[in-house]
């Protein structure tokens, strides 16, 4: 037992003899080691970035300067499951699942569309205002009302208001769009609801109806939130490092 303690005791004297004569060469390979784990590191994490701005970053940015549609409304939730989302940090992840709730609301968005829904909704403000039922068919369950129902065939009049919009553009052609709209509402109403001749447009002219429904407003600010996001995402390093700005 007593040689096992001495030739630990020289051992360690040994040792510190040893790094005492070599403790430059310790430390330098210490720090070699250390600068070199560094260096891949950085380069590492260079590499993997590149690759998420080239995978990800710049085809969003492509297709943010897109027409907003449900394809490029995909396209985008395929490239935000690209596996070099990993390498995105939380900001950017977090404007990036922002960007795709936001264009998910416009992606369907259609001028056309929009405007014959207002002018539908105008249809009925002028029916109500004028103390007539818009939903006059009742709906039974069971023997039972449950609720009253817009008649059937109504539902062809959002069609035909398309069609007028795709014939006469309402900002180039107001009054043959205007005349065309009066007189498919006129059609509709004394064929479903009155013989009672209704003014339209007396109130709120064409563009006003368009431009100030509420339908409107709930779109505006839609576009208003998907700009907002746009841009703080435009703002990003990342994305920077790829624009130039």
């Amino acid at each position: 037992m007593t040689a096992v303690i001495e030739n630990i005791r020289i051992f360690v004297e040994y040792l510190g003899i040893w790094f005492i004569d070599n403790w430059v060469t310790v430390v330098s390979i210490i720090l070699s080691g250390v600068i070199s784990w560094i260096i891949s590191t950085i380069y590492y994490h260079k590499a993997n970035r590149n690759n998420l701005q080239m995978t990800i970053i710049f085809p969003v940015i492509r297709l943010l300067e897109e027409e907003y549609s449900i394809k490029n409304y995909n396209i985008l939730c395929d490239l935000s499951k690209d596996y070099c989302a990993k390498y995105m940090n939380k900001k950017e992840k977090r404007l990036l699942a922002q960007l795709i709730s936001s264009y998910k609301e416009i992606s369907n968005y259609r001028t056309i569309d929009v405007n014959a829904t207002i002018l539908f909704s105008y249809f009925e403000y002028v029916l109500e205002k004028n103390n007539i039922e818009v939903k006059p068919v009742p709906i039974e369950y069971q023997g039972e009302i449950v609720y009253y129902d817009y008649p059937q065939d109504l539902r062809y009049l959002d069609v035909d208001l398309k069609q007028i919009l795709k014939e006469y553009d309402p900002d180039f052609q107001p009054e043959e769009c205007k005349e065309a709209i009066i007189s498919l509402f006129s059609h509709y109403c004394r064929k479903y609801y009155t013989d009672t001749r209704l003014i339209y447009f007396n109130d709120y002219d064409l563009d006003e109806v368009l431009s100030q429904s509420q339908i409107r407003s709930r779109w505006d600010n839609k576009f208003s939130e998907m700009n907002k996001i746009k841009n703080q995402f435009v703002d990003l390093k990342i994305v920077k490092g790829i624009i130039g700005e």
